[in-house]
């Protein structure tokens, strides 16, 4: 999918659609409904940290200079690094420490988790309920990941960000989307169908769009486009654990939208042979994980 946009022209609409009054951008290859292009990008300060923290040798000092600036974030930060979410072992209360004891990848978590939290605002019922897919996915990420030699914190940062085109869509098109998000559908295919339906792009391909507007790292953008892929050998290890991240929430009762998801167990079996594991956590395990590290978002932490 290009990133450049052409030119802005109308959504084309059958004769029993209405015409929305705004105008939507053409790529080369997408429709991409205007208020969507509109959306800011995440706190600016998680932007700096995904920026420094690309650089493996990126002067800690930096890192915690672009964090303090904002005191409110740098706050956060450090009470979720002392929550069950991330379950650090020892008490953290200085930004510059943490940093040093956690590492790139971990701080780069908790400033996607915190800035993604604020992007969300209060919300309601279906932004909440598309939150906890995306955590859900984003803890499962972490927990598997090492069965494919991918970092848990990596992982942990491209599952939370999956199903931001969903969440840009409900953020700027609730209209559209809240029947859509309130149905309920037989597989995921029919449920991105009447996303399209509803807005001409469906979330996969909106979050893509987005991740690549805002400057983030490509990975996201392609854990954004292909998660609801089938799985295919040459995806990365990093898509490998997002796709089944997702599936495994959904497997769960942490769907963002309702359908027929396989049952756990039937979905370990249906895994392509290359990516049957012996050493996937049980069921129960995961559930009970999830019960706990989801429960900072429950008490609002």
């Amino acid at each position: 999918m290009a990133e450049k946009v052409l030119a802005p022209t109308p959504l084309a609409h059958s004769a029993e659609m209405p015409v929305p009054a705004e105008q939507d951008f053409q790529t080369d290859t997408v429709v991409i409904p205007v208020k969507l292009c509109n959306l800011p990008p995440l706190n600016s300060i998680a932007n700096q940290v995904l920026s420094l923290s690309a650089d493996p040798d990126v002067d800690i000092r930096r890192l915690a200079f672009a964090m303090e600036a904002d005191p409110a974030f740098a706050a956060e930060v450090l009470l979720l690094a002392n929550s069950s979410l991330f379950g650090f072992t020892s008490r953290m209360s200085i930004l510059r420490h943490a940093i040093a004891v956690l590492g790139l990848d971990r701080i780069k978590a908790l400033a996607v988790t915190v800035a993604m939290r604020a992007f969300l605002g209060q919300g309601g019922p279906l932004v909440r309920q598309c939150w906890r897919h995306s955590a859900a996915c984003a803890v499962i990420a972490e927990e598997i990941s090492p069965i494919f030699e991918v970092s848990g914190d990596q992982a942990y940062t491209a599952a939370l960000m999956h199903d931001i085109g969903r969440l840009g869509l409900l953020k700027t098109y609730p209209r559209e989307m809240t029947p859509v998000l309130e149905g309920s559908y037989a597989d995921m295919p029919a449920v991105l169908a009447a996303e399209r339906a509803a807005i001409n792009v469906d979330h996969g391909l909106a979050g893509a769009w987005l991740v690549k507007n805002w400057a983030y790292p490509q990975t996201f953008a392609q854990v954004c486009e292909h998660h609801h892929d089938a799985f295919d050998p040459k995806d990365t290890g990093l898509l490998h654990v997002v796709k089944i991240a997702c599936r495994m929430a959904d497997s769960l009762d942490y769907s963002a939208v309702r359908y027929d998801a396989m049952l756990f167990a039937e979905l370990l079996q249906r895994l392509p042979a290359s990516l049957r594991r012996e050493v996937f956590p049980s069921e129960k395990e995961l559930r009970t994980n999830l019960k706990a590290r989801l429960a900072v978002f429950e008490m609002g932490a």
